[in-house]
Protein backbone atom coordinates (compact mmCIF):
# COMPACT_ATOMS: atom_id res chain seq x y z
CA UNK A 1 0.00 0.00 0.00
CA UNK A 2 1.23 3.51 -0.95
CA UNK A 3 0.25 6.99 1.26
CA UNK A 4 -2.38 8.59 -0.27
CA UNK A 5 -1.95 12.72 -1.87
CA UNK A 6 -4.02 13.69 1.56
CA UNK A 7 -1.42 11.95 3.63
CA UNK A 8 1.76 12.99 1.37
CA UNK A 9 0.71 16.73 1.78
CA UNK A 10 0.32 16.73 5.34
CA UNK A 11 3.56 14.97 5.77
CA UNK A 12 5.20 17.81 3.08
CA UNK A 13 3.67 20.40 5.15
CA UNK A 14 4.89 18.94 8.54
CA UNK A 15 8.29 18.85 6.95
CA UNK A 16 8.64 15.14 7.36
CA UNK A 17 9.58 12.90 4.91
CA UNK A 18 7.59 9.80 3.25
CA UNK A 19 10.73 7.86 3.77
CA UNK A 20 11.57 9.42 7.40
CA UNK A 21 7.89 8.65 8.25
CA UNK A 22 7.87 5.00 7.31
CA UNK A 23 11.26 4.46 9.08
CA UNK A 24 9.71 5.87 12.10
CA UNK A 25 6.50 2.96 11.44
CA UNK A 26 8.25 0.19 9.71
CA UNK A 27 11.00 -2.05 11.05
CA UNK A 28 11.54 -2.98 7.69
CA UNK A 29 11.32 0.38 5.65
CA UNK A 30 8.09 -0.90 3.89
CA UNK A 31 5.09 0.95 4.12
CA UNK A 32 2.23 -1.72 5.98
CA UNK A 33 -0.06 1.13 7.13
CA UNK A 34 -3.12 2.20 5.98
CA UNK A 35 -3.16 4.78 2.84
CA UNK A 36 -4.18 8.09 5.03
CA UNK A 37 -0.54 8.13 6.77
CA UNK A 38 -1.77 5.89 9.86
CA UNK A 39 0.59 2.79 10.54
CA UNK A 40 -2.95 0.99 11.63
CA UNK A 41 -3.77 -0.43 7.97
CA UNK A 42 -7.19 -1.18 9.65
CA UNK A 43 -7.67 2.54 9.36
CA UNK A 44 -9.97 3.15 6.48
CA UNK A 45 -13.49 1.74 7.91
CA UNK A 46 -12.73 1.18 10.80
CA UNK A 47 -11.52 4.52 12.99
CA UNK A 48 -13.27 6.39 10.12
CA UNK A 49 -15.47 6.68 7.29
CA UNK A 50 -14.65 7.53 3.68
CA UNK A 51 -14.37 9.80 2.17
CA UNK A 52 -13.07 11.57 5.48
CA UNK A 53 -9.44 12.73 6.52
CA UNK A 54 -8.07 10.36 8.89
CA UNK A 55 -7.87 12.01 12.24
CA UNK A 56 -5.39 9.89 13.41
CA UNK A 57 -2.48 11.63 11.07
CA UNK A 58 -2.15 15.14 12.44
CA UNK A 59 -2.31 13.10 15.92
CA UNK A 60 0.71 10.88 14.97
CA UNK A 61 2.58 14.06 13.45
CA UNK A 62 2.30 16.17 16.81
CA UNK A 63 3.61 13.03 18.56
CA UNK A 64 6.66 11.85 16.04
CA UNK A 65 7.52 15.81 16.08
CA UNK A 66 7.77 15.86 20.06
CA UNK A 67 9.67 12.83 19.93
CA UNK A 68 12.12 14.16 17.50
CA UNK A 69 12.11 17.25 19.67
CA UNK A 70 13.22 15.52 22.35
CA UNK A 71 15.76 13.51 20.68
CA UNK A 72 17.66 16.62 19.22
Amino acid sequence: MKLNETAKVTLRNADISQAAWIRAHSRDGEWHGDACGCPDDRCIGYHHERPDDCGCLPVLLAEYLASQETQA
